[in-house]
């Protein structure tokens, strides 16, 4: 008797099944589990990061998170829509534009979801390596834990930012550095605003990014060097799918179709310098001919 593996890709567009992208998620969900086993036995060296990335913006006269964060503080009902949009959206828009692109975009979902596995990979390894302390949790600096502080009006835990009530636990405290939420924020903006038809979606796009960008700094959740360190984070990803993308589409190019061009470029390639997924018809051109002459067989002139 032979036992075959089960069939991982559709046959009709060659896009993992469905179980294989929970297995995915799965994984990496794992993987977070195990960063914040370590980052509770790091609680110093997480705090001595936190200020020393304090210092360092404080330098270079990038530290933005103070004078934020209380200009927020003043302004209840704003402070209250940024704890529930720290606590919400990260976890909606992100599977929510996963889901979209499988759905509406299949010959494009491949990239895109690489570019957001590869980028949630290496924060969490940045996690790991570099425990690092919000701002909420620094003393001595003037923050306002801003969630904690409107705790009674969402059902967030005072103690644990956007984790709900009796599952702080469940939440590394120490994954400041590199910014998850503005990594998949940028991720969610490019993603969107290349693939979208709407103008109003395309607005959204690019104000998700600022924000989330926005309201991590506001909320003393994050640094400003946390979302540039996110967004590096993602650039850096994009760049490397591209790499493998071209390559790739360099070898199947070697051998070309009978009677067709070997140097045909790929329908799928993406854009060029980022390894997410050109906009619907990006890059495609008609047939041109040669002086610009019609193509026309012409009849040959009577006797």
């Amino acid at each position: 008797m032979v036992l075959k593996w089960p069939a991982i890709r559709r046959p009709s567009d060659g896009l993992p099944r469905l179980w294989v992208e929970v297995v995915v998620l799965g994984c990496l969900y794992a993987a977070y589990s195990a960063t914040r086993s370590v980052a509770d036995g790091s609680v110093a060296q997480a705090l001595r990061s936190g200020r020393d990335i304090l210092r360092a913006e404080q330098w270079s006269h990038l530290d933005l998170e103070v004078p934020l964060n209380h200009w927020l503080e003043g302004v209840a009902f704003l402070a209250v829509i940024c704890c529930y949009y720290y606590a919400t959206l990260h976890f909606i828009i992100t599977p929510a534009t996963l889901i979209w692109m499988y759905r509406k975009h299949p010959d494009r979902y491949s990239r895109a979801r690489w570019v957001l596995v590869i980028t949630t990979l290496a924060c969490l390894v940045g996690f790991f390596l570099v425990p690092t302390a919000p701002p909420r949790t620094i003393g001595g600096h003037g923050f306002v834990d801003t969630m904690a502080h409107f705790h009674n009006w969402g059902w967030w835990a005072g103690d644990a930012s956007a984790a709900p009530r009796g599952l702080g636990g469940a939440a590394n405290q120490f994954a400041a550095l590199p910014s998850l939420h503005c990594a998949w924020a940028l991720w969610v903006g490019v993603v969107a605003f290349r693939n979208a038809r709407t103008r109003i979606v395309r607005t959204l796009a690019v104000l998700y990014p600022a924000g989330t960008a926005f309201v991590v700094m506001g909320t003393a959740n994050h640094y400003f060097f946390d979302a540039a360190a996110g967004w590096t984070v993602l650039g850096a990803a994009a760049l490397a799918v591209t790499l493998v993308t071209r390559r790739r589409a360099g070898r199947g190019s070697s051998v070309g179709p009978a009677g067709g061009s070997a140097d045909a470029p790929a329908p799928d390639a993406p854009a060029a310098g980022t390894g997410f997924p050109a906009a619907p018809g990006a890059g495609v051109s008609g047939p041109a001919t040669a002086g610009g002459a019609s193509d026309r067989v012409r009849e040959p002139a009577a006797g």
